[in-house]
Protein backbone atom coordinates (compact mmCIF):
# COMPACT_ATOMS: atom_id res chain seq x y z
CA UNK A 1 0.00 0.00 0.00
CA UNK A 2 2.75 2.29 0.90
CA UNK A 3 4.21 2.34 -3.12
CA UNK A 4 0.79 2.90 -4.17
CA UNK A 5 -0.01 5.41 -2.15
CA UNK A 6 3.78 7.19 -3.08
CA UNK A 7 2.72 6.55 -6.38
CA UNK A 8 -0.68 8.15 -6.22
CA UNK A 9 1.12 11.59 -4.35
CA UNK A 10 3.92 11.04 -7.42
CA UNK A 11 1.28 11.04 -10.49
CA UNK A 12 -1.67 12.85 -8.88
CA UNK A 13 -3.91 9.68 -9.70
CA UNK A 14 -5.74 7.16 -7.95
CA UNK A 15 -7.23 4.25 -9.70
CA UNK A 16 -10.46 2.68 -9.24
CA UNK A 17 -8.37 -0.88 -9.60
CA UNK A 18 -4.93 -0.96 -9.14
CA UNK A 19 -4.35 -4.45 -11.08
CA UNK A 20 -5.56 -4.64 -14.63
CA UNK A 21 -7.72 -7.51 -15.69
CA UNK A 22 -5.70 -9.93 -17.69
CA UNK A 23 -8.81 -11.23 -19.86
CA UNK A 24 -11.83 -10.51 -21.41
CA UNK A 25 -13.62 -12.52 -18.61
CA UNK A 26 -11.90 -11.10 -15.48
CA UNK A 27 -13.36 -7.74 -17.46
CA UNK A 28 -17.05 -8.66 -17.10
CA UNK A 29 -16.74 -9.78 -13.60
CA UNK A 30 -15.41 -6.13 -12.38
CA UNK A 31 -18.41 -5.04 -9.77
CA UNK A 32 -17.07 -1.79 -9.92
CA UNK A 33 -16.27 -0.15 -13.41
CA UNK A 34 -12.44 0.87 -14.05
CA UNK A 35 -11.69 4.88 -13.28
CA UNK A 36 -9.06 7.35 -12.23
CA UNK A 37 -9.47 10.36 -10.02
CA UNK A 38 -6.98 12.82 -11.92
CA UNK A 39 -5.10 15.84 -10.33
CA UNK A 40 -5.12 18.86 -13.40
CA UNK A 41 -2.64 20.98 -13.19
CA UNK A 42 -0.59 19.07 -10.52
CA UNK A 43 3.12 20.70 -10.56
CA UNK A 44 5.85 18.01 -11.81
CA UNK A 45 8.73 18.50 -10.28
CA UNK A 46 10.93 15.72 -12.79
CA UNK A 47 10.84 16.12 -15.48
CA UNK A 48 10.79 19.29 -17.08
CA UNK A 49 8.40 19.73 -19.72
CA UNK A 50 9.48 17.70 -22.93
CA UNK A 51 10.15 20.21 -26.14
CA UNK A 52 9.03 17.61 -28.57
CA UNK A 53 5.93 15.74 -29.82
CA UNK A 54 5.09 12.00 -27.76
CA UNK A 55 5.18 9.06 -29.48
CA UNK A 56 1.97 6.86 -30.30
CA UNK A 57 1.49 3.48 -30.93
CA UNK A 58 0.15 2.55 -34.54
CA UNK A 59 -2.52 0.86 -33.46
CA UNK A 60 -4.55 2.72 -30.50
CA UNK A 61 -2.60 5.95 -30.11
CA UNK A 62 -1.70 5.31 -26.56
CA UNK A 63 1.90 7.04 -26.10
CA UNK A 64 5.06 5.70 -25.33
CA UNK A 65 5.58 5.45 -22.08
CA UNK A 66 7.68 3.29 -18.73
CA UNK A 67 5.15 0.30 -18.99
CA UNK A 68 6.13 -0.71 -22.52
CA UNK A 69 8.59 -3.14 -23.24
CA UNK A 70 11.31 -2.21 -25.72
CA UNK A 71 13.55 -4.07 -27.98
CA UNK A 72 16.75 -2.27 -28.27
CA UNK A 73 18.13 -5.29 -30.38
CA UNK A 74 14.82 -4.59 -33.00
CA UNK A 75 14.52 -0.93 -31.87
CA UNK A 76 10.60 -1.63 -31.44
CA UNK A 77 8.62 -1.10 -28.47
CA UNK A 78 5.41 -3.33 -27.69
CA UNK A 79 2.22 -1.06 -26.67
CA UNK A 80 0.85 -2.68 -22.83
CA UNK A 81 -2.76 -1.39 -24.37
CA UNK A 82 -3.04 -3.38 -27.27
CA UNK A 83 0.21 -5.31 -27.19
CA UNK A 84 1.07 -3.73 -31.16
CA UNK A 85 4.43 -3.60 -31.65
CA UNK A 86 5.92 -0.43 -32.67
CA UNK A 87 8.67 0.54 -34.33
CA UNK A 88 11.06 3.93 -32.91
CA UNK A 89 11.31 6.90 -35.15
CA UNK A 90 14.95 7.45 -36.69
CA UNK A 91 16.17 10.01 -34.09
CA UNK A 92 15.44 7.76 -31.05
CA UNK A 93 16.71 4.26 -32.70
CA UNK A 94 19.79 5.92 -33.18
CA UNK A 95 20.81 6.54 -29.76
CA UNK A 96 18.36 4.61 -27.95
CA UNK A 97 20.09 2.20 -25.80
CA UNK A 98 19.55 -0.13 -22.23
CA UNK A 99 21.57 3.05 -20.46
CA UNK A 100 20.47 5.88 -22.23
CA UNK A 101 16.67 5.97 -22.18
CA UNK A 102 14.55 9.00 -23.34
CA UNK A 103 12.74 10.33 -20.35
CA UNK A 104 9.13 9.17 -21.06
CA UNK A 105 10.28 5.26 -20.54
CA UNK A 106 12.59 6.03 -17.61
CA UNK A 107 10.55 4.02 -15.07
CA UNK A 108 10.37 7.03 -12.42
CA UNK A 109 8.67 9.60 -14.73
CA UNK A 110 5.34 7.37 -15.27
CA UNK A 111 3.76 11.28 -15.78
CA UNK A 112 5.46 13.53 -17.99
CA UNK A 113 4.26 17.11 -19.99
CA UNK A 114 4.81 17.63 -23.52
CA UNK A 115 5.37 21.48 -25.18
CA UNK A 116 3.35 20.30 -28.63
CA UNK A 117 5.60 21.44 -31.71
CA UNK A 118 3.49 20.38 -34.35
CA UNK A 119 -0.23 21.37 -33.06
CA UNK A 120 -1.26 25.22 -31.80
CA UNK A 121 -2.83 24.57 -28.41
CA UNK A 122 -5.77 26.69 -27.88
CA UNK A 123 -6.84 28.42 -24.34
CA UNK A 124 -7.25 25.78 -21.32
CA UNK A 125 -10.85 23.96 -21.13
CA UNK A 126 -12.41 23.94 -17.51
CA UNK A 127 -15.25 22.11 -17.64
CA UNK A 128 -17.17 21.10 -14.06
CA UNK A 129 -19.11 18.24 -13.47
CA UNK A 130 -20.91 19.12 -9.61
CA UNK A 131 -22.37 16.41 -8.27
CA UNK A 132 -25.89 17.67 -6.37
CA UNK A 133 -26.60 14.53 -4.65
CA UNK A 134 -24.22 15.41 -1.97
CA UNK A 135 -25.43 16.67 1.67
CA UNK A 136 -25.90 19.85 2.21
CA UNK A 137 -22.43 20.59 3.96
CA UNK A 138 -20.72 18.63 1.46
CA UNK A 139 -22.24 21.00 -1.59
CA UNK A 140 -21.59 24.24 0.25
CA UNK A 141 -17.97 23.51 0.13
CA UNK A 142 -17.87 22.33 -2.89
CA UNK A 143 -19.38 25.12 -4.11
CA UNK A 144 -16.80 27.19 -2.51
CA UNK A 145 -13.88 24.88 -4.01
CA UNK A 146 -15.13 25.71 -7.17
CA UNK A 147 -16.16 29.42 -6.96
CA UNK A 148 -12.39 29.87 -5.03
CA UNK A 149 -10.69 27.65 -8.54
CA UNK A 150 -12.62 30.60 -11.08
CA UNK A 151 -10.74 32.88 -9.31
CA UNK A 152 -6.96 31.00 -9.82
CA UNK A 153 -7.50 30.03 -13.35
CA UNK A 154 -5.79 32.09 -16.45
CA UNK A 155 -8.35 35.00 -17.87
CA UNK A 156 -8.13 33.25 -21.01
CA UNK A 157 -9.11 29.95 -19.93
CA UNK A 158 -12.77 28.48 -21.07
CA UNK A 159 -14.93 27.37 -18.22
CA UNK A 160 -18.14 25.45 -18.29
CA UNK A 161 -20.71 24.09 -15.96
CA UNK A 162 -22.85 20.66 -16.17
CA UNK A 163 -24.50 19.64 -12.90
CA UNK A 164 -26.32 16.23 -12.31
CA UNK A 165 -28.36 14.28 -10.20
CA UNK A 166 -31.26 12.10 -11.30
CA UNK A 167 -30.76 13.94 -14.04
CA UNK A 168 -28.37 16.20 -16.01
CA UNK A 169 -28.23 20.04 -16.46
CA UNK A 170 -25.77 21.82 -18.99
CA UNK A 171 -25.80 25.27 -18.09
CA UNK A 172 -26.01 27.89 -20.79
CA UNK A 173 -23.74 30.51 -19.24
CA UNK A 174 -24.10 32.86 -22.18
CA UNK A 175 -27.38 33.50 -21.72
CA UNK A 176 -27.13 36.26 -18.89
CA UNK A 177 -30.95 37.07 -18.93
CA UNK A 178 -31.58 34.29 -16.22
CA UNK A 179 -30.51 30.87 -15.87
CA UNK A 180 -30.99 28.45 -18.76
CA UNK A 181 -30.04 24.62 -19.02
CA UNK A 182 -30.59 22.00 -21.63
CA UNK A 183 -31.81 18.67 -19.49
CA UNK A 184 -30.85 15.32 -20.28
CA UNK A 185 -32.33 12.45 -18.53
CA UNK A 186 -30.27 10.48 -16.65
CA UNK A 187 -31.31 7.40 -17.49
CA UNK A 188 -30.57 6.70 -20.61
CA UNK A 189 -27.18 6.97 -22.91
CA UNK A 190 -26.07 9.13 -25.10
CA UNK A 191 -23.26 9.24 -27.80
CA UNK A 192 -21.44 12.52 -28.28
CA UNK A 193 -22.85 12.80 -31.99
CA UNK A 194 -26.58 12.65 -29.70
CA UNK A 195 -25.39 14.76 -26.97
CA UNK A 196 -23.87 17.55 -29.89
CA UNK A 197 -26.98 17.36 -31.59
CA UNK A 198 -29.27 17.74 -28.60
CA UNK A 199 -27.10 21.24 -27.52
CA UNK A 200 -27.03 22.32 -31.31
CA UNK A 201 -23.36 22.23 -31.33
CA UNK A 202 -22.77 19.10 -33.86
CA UNK A 203 -20.49 19.85 -36.77
CA UNK A 204 -22.58 18.32 -39.16
CA UNK A 205 -25.20 21.50 -41.10
CA UNK A 206 -28.09 21.63 -39.81
CA UNK A 207 -31.55 23.02 -41.49
CA UNK A 208 -34.00 24.65 -38.71
CA UNK A 209 -37.89 24.09 -38.94
CA UNK A 210 -39.23 26.61 -40.80
CA UNK A 211 -36.00 27.22 -42.83
CA UNK A 212 -36.58 27.91 -46.64
CA UNK A 213 -34.86 24.39 -48.04
CA UNK A 214 -32.44 26.73 -50.71
CA UNK A 215 -31.39 28.50 -47.35
CA UNK A 216 -27.71 27.37 -46.43
CA UNK A 217 -28.21 25.36 -43.29
CA UNK A 218 -26.49 26.72 -39.67
CA UNK A 219 -23.21 25.25 -38.86
CA UNK A 220 -22.57 24.13 -35.42
CA UNK A 221 -19.25 22.80 -33.77
CA UNK A 222 -16.38 25.11 -31.79
CA UNK A 223 -18.06 28.58 -33.01
CA UNK A 224 -20.95 27.24 -31.91
CA UNK A 225 -20.29 25.87 -28.01
CA UNK A 226 -18.11 28.88 -27.05
CA UNK A 227 -19.75 31.56 -26.48
CA UNK A 228 -22.93 29.75 -25.37
CA UNK A 229 -22.01 26.55 -23.04
CA UNK A 230 -18.11 27.77 -22.63
CA UNK A 231 -17.44 31.15 -22.35
CA UNK A 232 -13.87 32.94 -20.49
CA UNK A 233 -13.51 33.00 -16.91
CA UNK A 234 -13.68 36.77 -17.26
CA UNK A 235 -16.93 36.92 -18.97
CA UNK A 236 -18.61 34.48 -16.79
CA UNK A 237 -17.67 34.29 -13.57
CA UNK A 238 -20.24 36.44 -12.03
CA UNK A 239 -22.77 33.98 -14.19
CA UNK A 240 -21.02 30.82 -12.85
CA UNK A 241 -21.08 32.16 -9.22
CA UNK A 242 -24.75 33.40 -9.41
CA UNK A 243 -25.73 29.89 -10.53
CA UNK A 244 -23.75 27.74 -7.94
CA UNK A 245 -25.25 30.39 -5.12
CA UNK A 246 -28.77 29.02 -6.23
CA UNK A 247 -27.39 25.73 -6.82
CA UNK A 248 -29.36 23.26 -4.42
CA UNK A 249 -29.50 19.67 -3.75
CA UNK A 250 -31.32 17.31 -6.43
CA UNK A 251 -34.35 17.32 -5.58
CA UNK A 252 -35.45 13.71 -6.87
CA UNK A 253 -36.93 11.70 -4.18
CA UNK A 254 -34.68 8.47 -2.96
CA UNK A 255 -36.48 5.74 -0.89
CA UNK A 256 -34.65 6.13 2.78
CA UNK A 257 -33.33 2.34 2.23
CA UNK A 258 -31.94 3.33 -1.22
CA UNK A 259 -28.86 6.07 -2.47
CA UNK A 260 -29.77 9.05 -4.71
CA UNK A 261 -30.00 8.34 -8.00
CA UNK A 262 -27.43 9.95 -9.23
CA UNK A 263 -26.34 9.64 -12.74
CA UNK A 264 -22.47 10.09 -13.10
CA UNK A 265 -22.22 7.98 -16.04
CA UNK A 266 -24.29 10.04 -18.21
CA UNK A 267 -22.83 13.19 -16.95
CA UNK A 268 -19.72 12.38 -18.18
CA UNK A 269 -21.21 11.02 -21.70
CA UNK A 270 -22.54 14.80 -22.25
CA UNK A 271 -19.78 16.20 -20.69
CA UNK A 272 -17.48 14.30 -23.80
CA UNK A 273 -19.74 15.37 -26.35
CA UNK A 274 -19.41 18.91 -25.10
CA UNK A 275 -15.58 18.99 -24.91
CA UNK A 276 -15.47 16.79 -28.55
CA UNK A 277 -17.83 19.65 -29.96
CA UNK A 278 -15.48 22.56 -28.48
CA UNK A 279 -12.12 21.80 -27.93
CA UNK A 280 -11.51 18.80 -30.67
Amino acid sequence: MESIAAQEERDGVRLSWNVWPSSRLEATRIVVPIGALYTPLKPIANPPPLVYDPIRCNGCGALLNPYCQVDFRTKLWTCPFCLGRNHFPPHYAENITESNLPAELIPQFTTVEYELQTRGAGPPVFLFVVDTCLPESELDSLKDSVQQTLNLLPEDALVGLITFGAHVLVHEIGFGECHKAVAFKGSKDYSAQRVQELLHISNAPRQQAGQPAGQQPQQGGRATAIGKYLMTVGDCSFTVESILEDLGRDPWPAPADQRAARCTGAALAVAVGLLEAAAP
